[in-house]
């Protein structure tokens, strides 16, 4: 019963040790700005927490690669094959899971450039030179890069669907890529909590600050229900780990669907 409620207590706690471990890199940004007197990005609200996550994500985003979420989506990338879209792959550091072989084309659609540097040693590193784009913009210039709708085999999103703009609608957007009868999104993802009461009400009171922290990070999306009404779906496979507990404040959901 005491290793229990210790479990729960940490779970309650890790969102507001995360947030402050956040918190600390975004004082460093300051005054790292500060210093080399880049007043412009310094007094601009956007600029700021641009530069700020992005320094953060250099930092923690390979960490993240390398935790409990690894194992999972290494189970998904088999089903990463052909013409692929890689939406929002930040600094890479999931693409040495990728297997080339498998692989025809793949579009890295990532508009922050401040990842660019780091993204490009990762493509090098995982031997995906030869095949990897960067697309430097959103989801919505995708055919001003000549990619065409219904001409895309796999999307992947790998933990980026919580802080795109307009979620529901860039989802939808997104369906019109795959190709009919066989295009497949891959994906791992967190989501808002499927419990009710004081669980969701401190998820949602989490997320009151989480996205000013993380570049519009949101904890609360529905993004399961917004991926299964993208579209008509022939297979829809998607689980939470089975080792979440049901009061796990940032819970997952991964799995493949099928057009």
């Amino acid at each position: 019963m005491f290793d229990k409620t210790r479990d729960v207590a940490q779970y309650i706690i890790d969102p507001i040790m995360f947030l402050a471990l956040v918190g600390c890199y975004g004082i460093k940004t300051f005054f790292s700005l500060l210093i080399h007197f880049q007043f412009g990005t310094l007094f601009s609200v956007s600029k700021f927490k641009y530069v700020w996550f992005a320094r953060f994500w250099a930092v923690y985003g390979p960490q993240l690669a390398q935790g409990p979420g690894r194992d999972r989506v290494k189970l998904l990338i088999p089903e990463v094959t052909g013409v692929v879209l890689d939406i929002g792959p930040g600094t890479g550091e999931w693409l040495e899971l990728l297997d080339s072989s498998k692989l025809t084309k793949v579009y890295g659609v990532e508009p922050n450039a401040d990842h660019y540097a780091r993204l490009r040693e990762h493509i090098k590193e995982a031997g995906l030179a030869d095949i990897y784009e960067i697309i430097p913009a959103g989801v919505e210039d995708l055919s001003k890069y000549g990619i065409e709708l219904e001409s895309v085999d796999t999307i992947l999103t790998l933990q980026c669907l919580c802080s795109v703009p307009n979620q529901r609608q860039m989802i939808r957007d997104l369906y019109q890529y795959l190709k009919p009868n066989g295009g497949k999104w891959v994906l791992y993802e967190h989501v808002v909590t499927k419990q009710k009461g004081i669980i969701a009400m401190y998820q949602a009171t989490i997320d009151l600050v989480w996205p000013h922290f993380l570049g519009g990070c949101s904890i609360t999306r529905n993004t399961e229900k917004n991926l299964r009404e993208a579209g008509e779906w022939s297979k829809i496979d998607l689980k939470q780990p089975a080792e979440e507990p049901i009061y796990h404040m940032v819970p997952h959901v991964g799995g493949v669907l099928v057009k």
